[in-house]
């Protein structure tokens, strides 16, 4: 799904400079966004997870359980970014199977991040 295309004209639009904290792991939850241009990397108790740039998402655990941050994201380049709130979310999800899948996907590759960072701590469990 090409995001950029889809959200190219969302209202709710945000910028943020080079090198600067989006939202924290722990902080409370309410919105996720979409990477109109820019790059932010993903953090895990300061190691790096990944990094999204432009037609990437991030935030996208908020919208499923309503739940703390689990990362740190912060902008590596300046950003635009695409501000959804859980109703407009699950509008978008109800209405768009194909965004649906990507959200999926993009989770998917979260929990791999993820679990080659507990790998990487502590081993591989047995």
């Amino acid at each position: 799904m090409d995001l950029l295309e889809f959200f190219g004209d969302w209202k709710d639009v945000v910028e943020y400079p080079a090198r600067k904290v989006i939202f924290s792991e722990r902080d409370t939850a309410d919105v996720m966004y979409v990477i109109l241009s820019g790059e932010i990397e993903l953090t895990l108790r300061g190691e790096p997870l990944g990094a999204e740039g432009a037609g990437g998402i991030i935030g996208e655990m908020a919208m499923i359980n309503s739940s703390l941050r689990s990362a740190t994201a912060t902008t590596v380049t300046r950003v635009r970014l695409a501000r959804l709130d859980g109703d407009q979310f699950r509008e978008i999800v109800n209405k768009n199977t194909e965004f649906a899948l990507h959200v999926m996907a993009v989770l998917a590759n979260r929990l791999r991040a993820v679990d080659n960072y507990i790998t990487a701590q502590f081993g591989k469990f047995r």
